[in-house]
């Protein structure tokens, strides 16, 4: 079993919260909801929060981890393609698409405005169940901060990217404590 650190705080995700998975290399417990990436329509990555510190690397990449790592920029360059390609093909209202793995799944959120988001899950998770309050809480965020997301773009808003990240991860963590007690 993998303790998971989540924070220099000394602060761990208690064992319920992680389901169970087999990568063929014995178990390792996964958290439903690994991580997150918020882009403009563009592809510029905003802002990407982890469970932990380089999750998204561990979970994706898993032993290969130690050697490489996983660039989480590229998702939003990826992302916006799919979203553009589904215009030019006239797919109408395209809410989101779901990209599944065996190791991971993604959950892209087509229906925000001005952005994309990314959600890195566990790929047994089912995302009905957490589909209500995760559109409200992004909702919510993206209207609260709205100013301050339309200046991302700029290099100065380092201090927000960061409070962005930090609620994220504490954005997270709530997230995963409610799917387990569904």
């Amino acid at each position: 079993m993998i303790k998971i650190v989540l924070s220099k705080s000394s602060f761990y995700m208690i064992d319920d919260c992680f389901i169970n998975w087999d990568k063929g290399t014995g178990g390792y417990n996964t958290p439903p909801i690994i991580g997150c990436v918020i882009s403009d329509k563009d592809g510029k990555n905003i802002a990407t929060f982890e469970i932990f510190h380089n999750a998204l690397n561990h979970f994706i990449l898993g032993e290969e981890s130690k050697n490489n790592s996983f660039n989480s920029d590229l998702v939003p360059m990826y992302t916006s393609a799919i979203e553009l390609l589904s215009e030019e093909l006239h797919i109408d209202n395209l809410p989101y698409i779901d990209i599944k793995g065996s190791n991971i799944k993604l959950h892209i959120i087509f229906n925000f405005e001005h952005f994309t988001v990314t959600l890195f899950l566990h790929p047994s998770v089912d995302f009905e169940k957490l589909e209500k309050v995760t559109r409200n809480y992004l909702s919510n965020l993206f209207e609260e901060f709205n100013d301050e997301f339309q200046g991302s773009k700029e290099i100065s808003s380092k201090e927000f990217i960061y409070f962005l990240e930090r609620v994220g991860w504490n954005w997270l963590l709530n997230l995963n404590y409610e799917y387990v007690s569904f």
